[in-house]
């Protein structure tokens, strides 16, 4: 604080900022399409001398101009690629999307941040929108958060799940880190949710598998729809393809002789779709259990048109200041991942805001701003795009707010998000998006007014 300032001045400051506080959290819930709603916190100058600070950004993005200011309410997203509009490819098929004409896919992997599809499917939502599709897209054939999603009705039953946290080198692997084989009485059912505006039908359902041998396995759309359905021997990931004008729910049942599946989606034919991999307890080292083969192979199958990575609250700990093998450990994964994902942007994102207890009172931890640094070398040194999480939440002491704040948008363990909170972060990052979308476009508009 600015040695003039008297004490008074001080004591009056904090209290408005406390006010400023408290209204900030429920600006945050405006609609997104304006850009006019930032969630930042007030509190940024106040606390500049604290313990814990929003981390300073430590390198410049890649062939970007200095005098490039993102607009308020936007966190934008951080150019580290050495190109100069590395998202061109994904704007271009989104156009070709909105019109009908082709389908985006992003693959979101994550850790219980997003696990539930809390942020994601508010995302998905927003995004389906405006460049359309229908249907939530990947889901597992088995899930240990199945009652609580509520962007797809799902049970399951007679199955044995391998995953890259419960025996990860027993099986092959799918892109979401699991495997299932089906046992006695085994059957997977999903249902439209009715929770979004674009998940109560599809029509398409598609199912991903390895099969040693050439079998069958029965599938029944809308109830009376039932068709018995070739799946064809195949040592890598391979897919089977139902298509009908309307899909509201769709089960199957398979064989235990020789089949592993990897999971479903469901989908339209055009629009943007993104695939949520989140996986509680998941630091995302884990992710490197998945062959770098199947990896490509499901590319091959769903042309994945940009990678989200959102990790650390399982590397974040109070005891934790030293995080060289997990930047070791991040840059093998993105090798792999950019070998089986060739010429795909992948999109980093920091960590979120987690809170302790200090002096009875819920602060940011003071690793939080370290492991931001970290992740941002991280983007830097393997030349990703970057989107600072814990600045949208609203930066210092955010996650605080959003667990005490009424309403409240993130649970009392300080850590994760409530449905609520995903929502605000979901828009949050759904406002980034568009804004380079609307870049693109006016680029775009620009080289076709002078003929180019």
């Amino acid at each position: 604080m600015h040695k003039n300032y008297i004490p008074h001045a001080f004591y009056y400051t904090l209290a408005v900022a406390g006010v400023l506080g408290a209204l900030s959290l429920f600006g945050t819930l405006k609609p997104i399409l304006g850009y006019s709603v930032k969630p930042v916190s007030v509190f940024a100058d106040i606390l500049a001398d604290g313990s814990t600070q929003t981390p300073k950004l430590l390198f410049k993005d890649t062939l970007v101009a200095e005098s490039e200011s993102c607009p308020e309410g936007v966190v934008c997203f951080r150019n580290f690629t050495g190109e100069k509009y590395p998202l061109n490819k994904l704007f271009s098929r989104l156009q070709k999307a909105k019109e009908k004409r082709g389908k985006v896919r992003i693959a979101w992997y994550g850790d219980s941040f997003s696990d539930g599809d809390i942020l994601v499917s508010d995302l998905r939502d927003t995004l389906q929108s405006l460049y359309g599709g229908n249907g939530v897209g990947f889901v597992p054939i088995t899930s240990e958060v199945a009652g609580f999603r509520q962007s797809v009705i799902h049970s399951f039953g007679g199955w044995n799940t391998s995953s890259i946290l419960a025996n990860p080198g027993s099986h092959q692997l799918g892109i979401n880190g699991f495997s299932y084989i089906p046992d006695s009485g085994n059957y997977v059912f999903y249902k439209g949710s009715g929770h979004f505006r674009h998940t109560s039908s599809f029509n398409t359902f598609r199912l991903f598998y390895i099969s040693d041998h050439t079998q069958e396995a029965r599938i029944v759309i809308n109830k009376k729809d039932s068709r018995m359905m070739e799946l064809t021997a195949s040592s890598t990931p391979a897919m089977i393809t139902v298509q009908t004008d309307t899909i509201r729910q769709v089960s199957a049942r398979f064989n235990q002789s020789g089949i592993t599946c990897f999971g479903a989606s469901l989908e339209d034919e055009t629009g943007i779709y993104i695939d949520n991999f989140a996986i509680k307890g998941n630091s995302g080292l884990g992710l490197q259990a998945i062959s770098e083969k199947n990896l490509a192979a499901f590319d091959s199958l769903l042309q994945y048109d940009l990678i989200v990575l959102q990790f650390g609250l399982n590397v974040s700990s109070s005891a934790t200041s030293d995080f060289t093998s997990y930047i070791k450990g991040m840059t093998r994964l993105i090798n792999k991942l950019k070998q089986a994902f060739p010429d795909t942007p992948i999109l980093l994102l920091s960590v979120s805001d987690r809170s302790q207890r200090r002096q009875g009172e819920f602060v940011t931890m003071p690793v939080i701003p370290l492991l931001i640094q970290a992740q941002e070398k991280i983007a830097y040194d393997n030349k990703l795009l970057f989107w600072n999480l814990f600045e949208a939440m609203g930066g210092e002491n955010s996650m605080a707010r959003f667990a005490n704040g009424k309403p409240a948008l993130a649970n009392k363990d300080y850590t994760h998000l409530n449905f609520a909170g995903g929502r605000v972060i979901g828009l949050s990052f759904a406002r980034s998006f568009i804004y380079e979308v609307d870049k693109y476009q006016k680029r775009r508009n620009s080289l076709a007014a002078i003929g180019k």
